[in-house]
């Protein structure tokens, strides 16, 4: 029996997650990539988005190891506005960018 890929009821099928560090080495969050839109867990909060739903993600400098420091404002379901400010993989940050259209 083939196994089913993982799947958010809201989103669709979770394409990949990227880590978040505060500090360059330590894991604070994840952003899941899925199909339709992404999920945020980052500083104490869970934000579940379309990709439209990202007005802003931006590389704000660069860190060692191949790591950027990057911003991003999202709304969520309820029209709240959250700011993040975390650091990732380059390649990460470009996966991301691609994935909301930016690139």
């Amino acid at each position: 029996m083939a196994r089913q890929k993982p799947k958010d009821e809201v989103l669709g099928e979770i394409k990949g997650r990227v880590p978040l560090y505060k500090d360059g080495l330590d894991v604070s969050g994840e952003i899941i990539l899925c199909e339709e839109g992404l999920i945020v867990h980052c500083d104490g909060n869970t934000i579940k988005a379309p990709f439209r739903y990202v007005t802003m993600f931006e590389k704000s400098g660069e860190l060692p190891l191949g790591k950027v420091s990057a911003e991003m404002d999202v709304y969520d379901q309820s029209g709240n506005k959250y700011y993040f400010h975390f650091a990732l993989s380059d390649t990460h940050y470009n996966t991301i960018r691609r994935a909301l259209g930016k690139d």
